[in-house]
């Protein structure tokens, strides 16, 4: 299963939403299924990764009620890909999560304080 995102969202994909992921096209943003060695790496509650143009996908997870915010979450991870670039995403991601960590925080905390995440989940609502 490799299907363009677009098709999975449909309807679902209003101009507001657009304009807060251009330049993204989600026509040209490609879903698969993670593999189950990197699923098995995941969290309990992490459902899909964005690589660059590629949303890597739990297959569970497209029976979710919650595939249309999944999905756009993913779409806006896609967008500061190209806008910061690979290094530039990875470090700041990484580098928030390991400051909340070493902060104190558990994992959960931390991954919600990433301004990265912060931003996918309020334009993904």
């Amino acid at each position: 299963m490799r299907q363009p995102a677009a098709r999975l969202l449909g309807s679902a994909l209003e101009s507001e939403f657009l304009q807060a992921i251009h330049p993204i096209r989600p026509e040209g943003v490609v879903v698969r299924p993670a593999p189950r060695w990197l699923r098995a790496l995941w969290g309990r509650e992490t459902r899909a990764m964005t690589i660059g143009s590629t949303i890597l996908i739990d297959p569970e997870a497209l029976a979710l009620e919650r595939l249309t915010s999944l999905l756009k979450h993913e779409l806006v991870h896609v967008r500061q890909w190209r806008q910061l670039g690979p290094v530039r995403f990875l470090s700041r991601y990484i580098r928030q999560y390991l400051v909340g960590r070493f902060g104190g925080a558990g994992h959960r905390v931390a991954y919600l304080a990433i301004d990265l995440e912060a931003e996918a989940r309020r334009l993904a609502r």
